[in-house]
């Protein structure tokens, strides 16, 4: 094993070893309520977790005995169950039929399922609370339906296999600027440390991913997350499991704008003569097969809008996942440390004839050309996915050496919380490792207890990198 990946070895136990001193001694601490799990996400959130499997297929039902599922069913595009032709075991029986999934028990009869023949072939009840005591969800034949309730802790499970931890709002204007007066080499160490303990974290979360999706449809996800940057990540993977990279074939274009939703029969009469061209060819491939992708208004991806640069808006960014997906054979040998040059070269030279100068659809053009995936997106990828799947010993000293885009608010908060106003460290912080390690540092510290209470900064007055006990 070479050098690099050793010391990337050493950096992250030396930080978990740390972060291990500081909550040992915070067990006693209250600690910030951020709610359950399942409190964080919408149904289609739930829904898209649970098409992909990530769940596990084994638990126990609330009164019916243990629960397998072969067959996680059809994630239904209309009105009706969630998902449709499952098929259970439970207790040795196999069943087949639909699955309703609802964030609590009492959502059952609150949506009208009970007397809704529409929902009489429903063979499993899934609920993120628990269920009140006695409660039995029954169907319009006055059935009973098993029900299987998703625990906070397979929850998170799941979250934690679909991101990497993520800082939640600093909890007071300061941080007693822990290491304003740290050199700037003991900087860059810590830094460098909790860097590489994100990036083991991460690698082993995406390669469960893997064993779960598939390397293609894994890789696909990573791209709409990329894509969908801050604001719209979560549609973009509700887009990506919709319209998974297995069914697109040659009509990856037509397929990800009509479900997403932003195909029209009729366009607004301000759209310009290329716009209406261009939507007429993907109409015409797309309103073939729409019956068989659309979907009904409730269970569309939830796009936000709102405040987003052109650049950024969704209609551009199903384009650039389009794009990607018709590349796709000639993209996938490239997602290694090795060819991220030459995969940061081919993106940037891929070129489109109508996206590369429109932000919507029904929008003027942009001012200038600009390529559909640009360097700090292709660089979040990088920095995300391709060196966190790549263990290879190049891997880590490639990362290291990867330069940051622009900070996020929430990094520029964090940084200027533990580093006060100091100027002499701006060259650490154009690397794309310190900004990892920034997040890192505000999921650890800054989430878990009240500021006032927080040991951080006298532990880390005595932080060695080179001590592990």
């Amino acid at each position: 094993m070479m050098k690099a990946d050793c010391e990337q070895q050493y950096l992250a136990e030396a930080y978990r070893s740390f972060l291990q001193s500081v909550t040992d001694s915070a067990d006693a601490l209250p600690a910030a309520d951020d709610g359950e799990p399942q409190d964080r996400l919408n149904e289609l959130d739930i829904q898209g977790l649970w098409a992909t499997g990530i769940f596990g297929n084994e638990g126990e039902t609330v009164r019916h005995g243990h629960l397998r599922i072969l067959d996680f069913g059809e994630w239904n595009r209309s009105s009706g169950p969630d998902f449709r032709y499952a098929e259970i075991e439970i207790n040795g029986k196999k069943i087949r039929g639909d699955i309703e999934i609802d964030p609590r028990a009492q959502d059952w009869e609150r949506h009208g399922h009970g007397v809704n023949p529409s929902f009489n072939n429903v063979v499993l009840h899934v609920v993120l609370s628990a269920p009140p005591v006695g409660w039995f969800t029954r169907n319009s034949l006055h059935m009973e339906v098993p029900i299987y309730y998703l625990s906070p802790e397979v929850i998170q499970s799941a979250l934690d296999m679909e991101r990497a931890p993520s800082c939640a709002n600093l909890q007071t204007p300061m941080c007693r600027k822990p290491m304003e007066k740290m050199s700037p080499g003991l900087v860059a160490q810590f830094l460098q440390a909790a860097a590489a303990f994100r990036l083991s974290i991460k690698r082993k979360q995406f390669k469960r991913k893997i064993l779960v999706l598939g390397e293609n449809q894994a890789w696909y996800e990573a791209w709409a997350d990329t894509l969908g940057y801050s604001k719209n990540r979560r549609p973009m993977l509700t887009l990506a499991r919709r319209a998974p990279l297995r069914s697109l074939g040659k009509s990856a274009e037509a397929i990800l704008l009509g479900v997403a939703g932003f195909l029209m029969p009729v366009l607004p009469s301000r759209t310009t003569a290329e716009a209406r061209e261009y939507h007429r060819k993907v109409w015409d491939t797309w309103w073939k097969i729409k019956d068989g992708y659309a979907l009904a208004d409730q269970r569309m991806p939830e796009w936000n809008f709102a405040g987003i640069r052109p650049l950024n808006h969704p209609h551009r960014r199903v384009a650039a996942l389009a794009l990607l997906a018709e590349h796709w054979n000639e993209l996938i040998p490239l997602f290694n440390a090795s060819n991220a040059e030459r995969l940061t070269s081919t993106l940037l030279h891929m070129r489109h004839p109508f996206w590369d100068h429109q932000s919507m659809i029904d929008a003027q053009p942009l001012s200038r050309s600009t390529a559909l995936i640009g360097r700090e997106r292709i660089g979040n990828f990088l920095s995300n996915y391709v060196y966190v799947h790549d263990a290879t010993p190049t891997s880590y000293s490639s990362y290291l050496r990867l330069r940051a885009g622009s900070m996020s608010s929430r990094v520029t908060t964090i940084a200027r919380h533990l580093f006060g106003e100091r100027t002499d460290i701006r060259g650490i912080l154009s690397f794309e490792y310190a900004h990892q390690a920034l997040l890192q540092i505000g999921a650890d510290f800054c989430a878990s207890h009240a500021c006032r209470d927080c040991l951080f900064p006298t532990r880390l007055r005595h932080w060695n990198p080179h001590d592990l006990n």
